[in-house]
């Protein structure tokens, strides 16, 4: 350093500017390298993305195939077909068959062809494209099977169809996985390419979907006339940015192909542009060099200097003026405003904090107000003195009445969410009391219950708002006497049926389905505040027992016109532990 004070100013600035110059040339190059590096991330990540995009439109194909191919054959028309022995009736039936595969063909517009095959692997009924599995098949299939592109027998050459192949199996039967035969779906290959068309990034990039052997099923930019590619080849090629995603269901590649070349054409425009701006940069920075160093270009690097220390030397910082001229009045500017970023800043922490106080005394005002709207021991002791009342009147129908009802009370309020069985049957029964009381008989609730099940636990509330649909839906619109059964029972190891069935008036098909639409929509956002408003207690039961047990819990609805109502809740068995709040 000192040997360097030491030379001329002349000197100084040569040395100063040879460095400068080395230093802008190694940024040249570094900057250059990491645009370079950003793009290919950037492209990278914009393919991978489109490939993800791309997988979960294929896997959507999957989950729709899976249902049609569910609904098909599982069809009592389909298992009727497959539980024929006689020829005769095969082929009497042969035309119903081909009239549904005919319908199910129209879910699916790459549907090209639909194929059943018996046990033993003998096919018993076909529609479509001929190019399948052919007349026989090596049963049994065990689960569903996607193959590869289908090579046609005559020609040797693969096709543009390929195969879905599921597993039928006796759902009547007591034997799990009872093998029946096999379906076998013929699909166009074809149908994928509008899928990889918005997987393009430049003109000349290509975009595929392989299957388990490599062949090409579907393609953008790639000629079809090249059935099987390397993807070794391409991914150890230099010249291109290759992505791949296998899917795990089919074991089929969708694959990015992007020429690196195509990418940097931009670069190149950018990178000239860079050296015409260094080159301007150099030449002005000769010419001001010692005036950048020694007023300007110094000073300020205190000032940055210090901007970049000062998150981690801490907010009571301030940068030392040294300069009496603009530079000084630029760092004194700095510290005023670091002073005001400090001020505020706790103005608006203190703020903050005044606000969140605010609004937890808010809640707690609200939660307050709500527990107060009820005083339950107040209406305990009403209900009470009217009993005492019936009593001495010698009312003994109106002393049962009130205390069924006080008890239906004190157990709706308690702060338990969850009771046992035994307590839910109690509460059914006071409710089945006040019903008699007010019906005059005509109306009658009977409980069958597992004597092991009574001390099971489950949700509160869950019988007797059923019990209440009944009466009022469907018991009140019938002249003769009715009856509500309640039933308790186990289910398989580790499930509970509730089963409330009534003999009123019923629903028809139209209602019927309107009520299990209204079921598979509880989560839709405001669905349960629409019910709510509807009255609709089925649609509250089952989304508490959804959201509390998920898919181990349901609800199934059976309803026929004048004859009655089934409904059955299943539960897992579980046991369940809360705080009590009296």
């Amino acid at each position: 350093m000192n040997r360097f004070r030491k030379l001329s100013l002349f000197k100084q600035i040569i040395t100063l500017t040879l460095m400068m110059l080395v230093i802008l040339l190694i940024s040249f190059v570094i900057s250059n390298t990491i645009a370079e590096r950003i793009i290919e991330k950037k492209v990278s990540d914009s393919v991978n993305k489109i490939l993800l995009q791309a997988g979960e439109k294929v896997m959507s194909f999957y989950a729709d195939m899976e249902g049609i191919s569910t609904y098909l054959l599982y069809i009592p028309t389909v298992q009727t077909f497959m539980d024929l022995k006689d020829d005769l009736d095969i082929v009497l039936m042969h035309d119903e068959i081909i009239s549904v595969f005919n319908k199910t063909m129209t879910l699916k517009e790459n549907i090209r062809g639909i194929q059943l095959f018996d046990k033993e692997g003998k096919m018993i009924a076909s529609i479509g494209a001929g190019t399948g599995t052919g007349r026989y098949i090596q049963p049994p299939v065990e689960t569903t099977k996607y193959s590869g592109l289908l090579t046609n027998p005559n020609t040797s050459e693969t096709s543009a169809y390929y195969t879905i192949t599921v597993p039928i199996y006796d759902l009547k039967s007591s034997i799990i996985g009872d093998y029946r035969g096999t379906g076998v779906f013929i699909m166009d290959a074809r149908n994928f390419s509008n899928i990889l068309k918005s997987g393009k990034i430049t003109n000349n990039s290509q975009f595929l979907l392989l299957d388990q052997n490599n062949t090409i099923m579907a393609s953008e930019g790639y000629p079809l006339d090249f059935n099987q590619i390397s993807l070794e080849d391409w991914k150890n090629d230099k010249r291109y940015i290759v992505q791949t995603v296998t899917l795990s269901q089919t074991g089929w590649k969708l694959i990015s192909v992007i020429p690196k070349n195509e990418l940097l054409q931009e670069l190149g425009t950018v990178k000239r542009l860079n050296i015409a701006t260094y080159t301007i940069v150099i030449s002005l920075l000769c010419l001001f060099l010692f005036i950048f160093t020694t007023r300007i270009l110094k000073p300020i690097k205190a000032i940055m200097d210090f901007m970049k220390s000062y998150p981690k030397m801490g907010q009571d910082s301030r940068f030392n003026i040294v300069y009496h001229n603009e530079i000084g009045v630029l760092a004194s500017n700095l510290n005023r405003m670091l002073d005001e970023i400090d001020t505020l800043g706790k103005e608006i922490q203190l703020t903050q904090k005044q606000k969140y106080e605010i609004e937890i005394v808010k809640k707690q005002m609200e939660i307050s107000a709500f527990r107060n709207q009820i005083n339950p021991h107040f209406l305990y002791n009403t209900l009470e003195c009217i009993r005492a009342m019936a009593f001495y009147h010698k009312v003994q129908d109106i002393a049962d009445i009130s205390e069924s009802l006080s008890n239906m009370f004190r157990y709706a309020v308690k702060g338990n969410n969850f009771v046992t069985i035994r307590d839910e049957i109690t509460h059914v029964k006071e409710y089945a009391k006040i019903i008699e009381f007010r019906f005059m008989g005509r109306m009658r609730v009977t409980i069958e219950a597992d004597e092991d099940l009574l001390g099971m636990n489950t949700l509160k509330m869950l019988l007797q708002p059923i019990v209440e649909n009944a009466v009022f839906h469907g018991l009140e619109k019938r002249i003769e006497d009715g009856v509500v059964q309640v039933k308790v029972h186990k289910s398989g190891l580790n499930r509970i049926n509730f089963t409330i069935r009534d003999n009123g008036y019923g629903m028809d098909e139209g209602r019927l389905e309107e009520i299990l639409h209204r079921l598979r929509q509880f989560n839709t956002a405001g669905q349960s505040e629409r019910d709510a408003n509807q009255g609709i207690g089925l649609s509250n039961i089952y989304r508490r027992i959804k959201l509390l047990y998920g898919d181990y819990a349901d609800m199934t609805i059976e309803s026929a016109l004048h004859i009655g109502t089934t409904v059955t809740v299943t539960i897992p068995i579980q046991n369940h532990s809360e705080t009590t709040e009296d």
